[in-house]
């Protein structure tokens, strides 16, 4: 009995056909697409949650910005004043008016726009919120996808 040369031997072992468990089945690879694109919605749900929560606080600043800008009587002349001014006019001006004082227009302004800048940082907040789950779970998706695919 005559044993094969160690060259025949590697030439065997490099032409030798994958095991059955490392090959993938199309189906796999489908779930695995459809994990990577939960996973990428997901992380893109949750850069837009954040950019969400960013405008809301961005508004809500100018508000108040605004507010301290005409409880301390700054020039309206003034082209920054007037830009800031009319800016928060544009965000809150449909609550102005919601709160009289009799005698204290600077009063009302104050209290009006800032019940405002609430309502914008309480509802920025919430769609943030609401965004930020749904692309959490679609991320989750992903993970799972991920760890099951390891333990094969």
């Amino acid at each position: 009995m005559k044993l094969p040369s160690p060259r025949n031997r590697r030439a065997q072992v490099r032409t030798r056909e994958p095991a059955s468990r490392d090959r993938v089945a199309p189906e796999s690879r489908t779930r695995a697409a459809g994990a990577a694109a939960a996973g990428t919605v997901g992380a893109g749900a949750v850069v837009l949650a954040l950019v969400a929560i960013a405008v809301a606080v961005s508004i809500a600043l100018l508000i108040g910005l605004a507010i301290l800008l005409v409880d301390v009587n700054a020039n309206a002349g003034n082209a920054v004043v007037k830009g800031i001014h009319e800016g928060a006019d544009f965000f809150a001006g449909s609550f102005t008016g919601m709160i009289r004082y009799a005698g204290h227009p600077k009063r009302a302004i104050s209290v009006n726009w800032g019940i405002a800048a609430l309502v914008y940082l309480v509802v920025g907040a919430t769609v943030a919120w609401i965004v930020h789950g749904a692309g959490r779970s679609g991320l989750r998706v992903q993970q799972r996808h991920r760890a099951s695919a390891a333990n094969y």
